[in-house]
């Protein structure tokens, strides 16, 4: 069974990196318009930018962390998929750069490294708090 759900794992990964791709590059034109324009005083594009990378470690980290693995193995897994995360948050707004449709914003990038952290976090937690409980 582990086997079966390691192929679920990876497969959702995949999905959520095409639709990562799907949403970075787009053209804007074919997105609906936003009529919420800030959410708790930030703007709602960069919350957007954040939700989409916070998933990322998480679905990575069940794709390629496990339980039977020694912990200081899944955090160097861990440590090495956000630094890959991240890189693929700034090759999107470098290539979003290039298109001539999307803009290259800073900001964007940074709500992209805040979601990959945040998903991180979580996955530490959820680490330590497995090691705590053997």
């Amino acid at each position: 069974m582990k086997g079966h759900l390691r192929i679920l794992y990876i497969t959702a990964f995949c999905i959520y990196l095409v639709a990562v791709g799907v949403l970075c590059f787009i053209r804007p034109s074919s997105l609906p318009e936003m009529e919420i324009k800030t959410f708790l005083g930030l703007p709602i594009d960069k919350v957007l930018h954040f939700l989409m990378f916070l998933p990322y470690t998480v679905l990575a980290g069940m794709s390629f962390m496990g339980k039977e693995h020694p912990f200081h193995r899944n955090i160097f897994i861990l440590l090495v998929l956000a630094v890959v995360g991240i890189g693929m948050a700034y090759g999107t707004e470098m290539i979003q750069a290039q298109t001539g449709y999307r803009a290259y914003e800073m900001a964007d990038f940074y709500a992209d490294m805040t979601g990959i952290a945040t998903g991180s976090v979580a996955v530490l937690a959820y680490l330590i708090h497995i090691r705590l409980k053997k």
